[in-house]
Parts: structure tokens; sequence; C-alpha cells
């Protein structure tokens, strides 16, 4: 049951309301399943937490603090991966100006922030209320989340963090008389695809800091105290994602990681198809091309610039990198073809009505990708909940009550529960279909373009000069 102030208040060890559930907290946890099970086994293929026991007990005023790469996406991840504990995220502000919007967040415990450069000094004042808020669910044993950089980057890189975070943590401190220990879980969030469903995601935990140590610094500077803790907590986010710094040089950087550091981690023992075993390679990767730019800068530009080389030929020719290993001849692309059309029949039940959740959402999201740069990062997110919250269970209702009454009940029963997986396999078909045109794209490109044949060889020599420069 919620108390007066309208929050719900746990027991910290089983996290079990105290009172009566309301009807309220029977609906939020009714939509928070449901959208969890969308994210975990629908939007994404795979989903991992690392060192999960890191985390605080339910109970402990936690204050959740991540990178921030991939706009709607990475809260979700956040609200999704903490299953023992109501997180109350801060969002931006302006998105609470619809009536509509602005209650469905509130339901959902998340937060207005409102920032200096976007709301001017009045907005900032309005702040004050959500911290206010933020001090109490703190101090009731509650965990809020905050993305320090502002905004969402477009590149796997780390920005600078604002402070606003550590004035919230430490003022519920002071709220408390210093009696409360606020703990901050650096949290670092990556994907296998920003773009894609049916990608990959992960979250790491990294230490716990604990704010009581510096409460005797920051009760005569303040200042310091938050500067103090801020460095140590981005330091921290920083070592657990893949933090590529050479903005100069990201592109190429960030092609060699996705083809090159297939290699590289297989060398290593580590398998390139598991997210946290791949993720721990391309760090590797990453920090032995930084090493090599400082110390041999002439080598290194060569090599990015032949990387991306390498990257506009394939480009042109619509290949992936996959396809320079993974040759398939004739007979293989005969067998392949034959497997799609067997299974064409099936791809075309599975298209009703799954293929309007593919394009329904278009014409908005296709608005964030002509903006470009950051803005396309809301695609996935904007994808996700229009067909979570309205386009598949209007489509799914209504094939529902069709069979039903053209029919039978368990047919119709069956249906609905299958139309998810349905909508996975039509999916997948469309991948391997993509998939079948590259290679068959590549094996004629190979054999009659010089270019295809010069992307070949340059491959080759690129790859076996990065064995020797890296020391592989």
């Amino acid at each position: 049951m919620t108390d007066g102030a309208g929050f719900i208040t746990y027991d910290e060890s089983t996290m079990l309301l105290k009172k009566k559930f309301t009807w309220r907290d029977l609906r939020y946890w009714m939509l928070f399943t449901y959208l969890g099970w969308m994210h975990d086994a629908i939007y994404y293929r795979r989903v991992y937490f690392v060192h999960r026991e890191r985390v605080p007990k339910p109970g402990v005023p936690l204050v959740v603090v991540a990178n921030h790469q991939n706009a709607l996406n990475d809260p979700l991840a956040i609200e999704f991966g903490f299953r023992s504990r109501i997180v109350s995220i801060f969002a931006r502000g302006d998105i609470f100006a619809n009536k509509f919007v602005g209650n469905f967040l509130k339901f959902l415990y998340i937060l207005p922030a409102y920032r200096m450069r976007t709301e001017g000094l009045e907005g900032v004042e309005r702040n004050r209320e959500s911290f206010d808020e933020a001090h109490d669910r703190l101090l009731r044993g509650g965990t809020v989340a905050i993305f320090p950089e502002g905004t969402n980057q477009d590149k796997r890189w780390l920005g600078e963090f604002s402070q606003g975070y550590l004035r919230m943590a430490f003022g519920a401190a002071e709220k408390s008389g210093f009696t409360e220990d606020i703990k901050i879980l650096p949290t670092a969030i990556h994907y296998s695809n920003y773009f894609h469903m049916q990608s990959d995601m992960m979250m790491v935990s990294g230490e716990p800091v604990s704010l009581m140590p510096y409460y005797e610094l920051y009760k005569v500077k303040p200042r310091t105290a938050m500067r103090e803790v801020n460095h140590r907590v981005r330091d921290e986010v920083a070592g657990l994602m893949l933090n590529i710094t050479d903005l100069e040089n990201y592109e190429a950087i960030d092609y060699l990681r996705g083809s090159y550091g297939v290699k590289f981690a297989k060398e290593r023992g580590l398998r390139p198809g598991v997210l946290p075993e791949k993720l721990e390679a391309d760090k590797e990767l990453v920090a032995h091309l930084d090493a090599l730019k400082a110390e041999k800068p002439e080598e290194a530009a060569e090599i990015y610039a032949e990387t991306l080389r390498l990257k506009a030929l394939t480009e042109k020719y619509g290949v992936r990198d996959w396809n320079y290993d993974c040759r398939c001849g004739k007979a293989m692309r005969v067998l392949w073809a034959a497997g799609l059309l067997l299974l064409l029949p099936l791809f075309a039940y599975a298209l009703i009505p799954n293929v309007v959740a593919y394009f329904a959402p278009r014409r908005l999201v296709r608005k964030f990708d002509e903006m470009g740069g950051p803005f396309r990062l809301f695609a996935g997110g904007i994808q996700f909940a229009l067909n979570a919250l309205v386009v598949l269970p209007v489509m799914y209702g209504a094939v529902f009550v069709i069979d039903f009454f053209v029919f039978h009940w368990i047919y119709a029963l069956v249906h609905f529960l299958a139309l998810p997986w349905l909508g996975l396999f039509a999916w997948h078909y469309r991948l391997w279909c993509i998939k079948w045109r590259g290679a068959r794209r590549f094996a004629r490109a190979s054999r009659t373009e010089e270019e295809m044949q010069e992307a070949i060889a340059l491959r080759n020599r690129l790859w076996q000069r990065l064995d020797e420069v890296l020391n592989v």
C-alpha cells in the first residue's frame, strides 16, 4: 500500500508490501511485468546483468549512476534490470508538459529533471520539487537513477558528469541529519547494436560508493566533497564500459572493433558472440590501439586510413565483414535459398499482424533518423514503447477476436499465445534473407569487381599488419 505521500513502503529484506496492495500498485506491477517480459524476451535476444551481487540489498538508499548512450533504451534497461526495487528515474522535464504523458510517467515513478540551457532559471527552480521527492524516496530505502552526462551520446564514449546527482544524494543525507548512508552505484550499459531489435544488451555494476566517509568534508567544503566523489564515480563507470576516447579516429576504431575485433577475441579464448566477453576483448583492443597511436602515430594513422578505405569498399557492395570469412559456395547458397522457400508460407502466416508492428512506428522513427546525431538513438526506444503499449495489444487483441468468432476459441488462444514468437520468427527470417542476398552479392562481386578484389586483399594485409603491431 502507498503511504500518505503516495510512495510504496517495502519490507527491506523481502520487498513485500507491508500493507495491502492497492489498485494502483496492482496496475503498476502488471504493467511492469508485461513490459519487462517484452523487453527481455522479445525486444532483446539476450540480456546480461554482470556483477548483480554488487547491488546493495533492498532497503539501502541507492543512487544508480550510469552512462547514457541509447536514449530511451537506457532507462528501460535500468528499470527492468533492478527487479527487486522500484527505480525512480530522472527524465527530461519538458516531456512532462503533456498532461497524459506526464501522468503516465509519474505512474511509473519517473521524476522530471530540468536543465538550465533548455528551461532556464525557472526550470532549475522546479528541480527542487523533484529533488525533495527524490530525498523522500531515498530516505525510505528507495532507488533513484540518473544519467549525469545530461544527454545521450552517439558514440561509445563517456562524456563529462554534472554534479546534480551528488547535490541530490548529499541533500538526502543532510535531510536525515547525516545518519543515513546513501550509496552511489556506478553502472555501465552496453549494447551489441544500438538500432536493431534482437540485439544483445548488458548492464555492469561497479563497486558501490558510500557517501558516509565524505559527510564531514561535505559539511565544511561541499564542493570539494562532491568533486572527489564525482571523480571517483566517473572513473568507475569509465572502467566498466567501452570508452573510446580517440574521437578523431572513432569511425575507424569502431569498425575494427566489429570486424578485426572478432578475430582478436577468439585468439584470446573469448567468445565474440557473448557480449560480456566481447566487451572485455574490445576494451583490450582499444587500449592496444591507443598505445599504438601514442608510440607510433604515423603507423596508427596509416592503419586507420586503410580501415576507412576497407569500410567504404565493404559498404559500397552492400556486404558485411563476416562475408569475408564465411564464403558460401554456390551449392550452399542454393540450399540456403531452398530453405527460405520452404519456410516462406510460415513467414507469410507470421506476418499477420506482426508486420504492422514493424511499419506502424516508422513515420515517427524516421523523423528522428532525419535529425541525425544523438536523436537517431531514440528510434529503438520509441519503437519498443509504441509496439508494447499500443500496436501489439490492439492488433493481437483484434486477431484473437477474429479467430474466436471465425474458427474456435482453442485456436484463438493458441494463436494469440504464439503471436510474439511468430513475430520473432518473421524478424529472423527477414535477416536470413538479407544475409543470403549479401552472400550472393559478395560471391558475384569477388569474381567480377576489381574493387571487391582490392577489398579482400586490403583486409588480408590490414589484419596481418594489426597482428604484427599489436603483438597478437
